[in-house]
This record gives C-alpha cells, sequence and structure tokens, in this order.
C-alpha cells in the first residue's frame, strides 16, 4: 500500500500507517457463535500484525500509530474501545481520534489557508466570501 501511494506521487510525509486495535477475544468469540462459527482470531496474532505495520512504517520512513499497543497500555481494560471485540465503539473511535489528530496537525499546521474561516463566512451571501469578491 506504502508503495503504491509513493508511485502515485503521495510523499511519505502525509503518510501515517495506524497498528490494528487489539481485539477482545471473549467479545469476538460471542460475536462469532452469533453467526454460527468458532472464534476466527487471536489478539496474539493481531500482535504480529501491528509489529509488521510499525516495522514497515520504520523501514519506509514514515510515521505510525501503534493503537495495538496504546489501547493496551498498562494492562487497561480496553474492552470498552470496541463495539463487537473487534471494531472501534464511538469510544475507540474517540481514542483513536484523540492519539491521530496531533499527527495529522503536524502535517497541516504549515498549510496555507484556502477558504475563509467557517465563520467569516457572509451568511447571507456565502458565494461572496468564498468567490473572493467580498470583504467577508
Amino acid at each position: 500500500m506504502v508503495q503504491y501511494l509513493k508511485s502515485v506521487d503521495v510523499p511519505e510525509s502525509r503518510l501515517v500507517l495506524i497498528t490494528p486495535s487489539p481485539l477482545c477475544e471473549a467479545a469476538w468469540e460471542q460475536e462469532c457463535l452469533q453467526q454460527g462459527c468458532k472464534l476466527n482470531r487471536l489478539n496474539v496474532v493481531v500482535g504480529e500484525y501491528a509489529r509488521a505495520c510499525l516495522q514497515v512504517a520504520q523501514d519506509c520512513g514514515i510515521d505510525a500509530l501503534d493503537l495495538w499497543t496504546l489501547m493496551q497500555k498498562d494492562g487497561q481494560d480496553f474492552s470498552s474501545y470496541l463495539s463487537d471485540g473487534l471494531h472501534l465503539s464511538p469510544k475507540g473511535n474517540e481514542f483513536l481520534f484523540t492519539h491521530l489528530w496531533p499527527l495529522i496537525e503536524k502535517r497541516v499546521s504549515s498549510l496555507p489557508l484556502l477558504l475563509p474561516y467557517w465563520r467569516d463566512v457572509a451568511e447571507a451571501k456565502p458565494e461572496l466570501s468564498l468567490l473572493g469578491d467580498g470583504d467577508h
């Protein structure tokens, strides 16, 4: 994926790899059983994917967010970050945002502002603000 993005001229400085989140095996097993199958993933294997993701990021010289490790830091219970043991819940998405935003902000803080701040757009005639024909 990284090589493809580079091949279409996406600079490395714009890339951030995110490891998979950890797997709550008990909750995911319940989900699997409801679908008529047995547990089909293990958190230790997800950890291998996370380490591979980090290695790719290091090899390619790009940033990575190690969600797998962060969510399990200090043995914390991460089950509330997952809706079904595998997929992020609203709280998990918040956790991801909290850790991802600083990496994104670092990349965009120096970009020029091409459009006016939303509060500076004239409500009655927004085209005046957006097309550059007004003072708003």
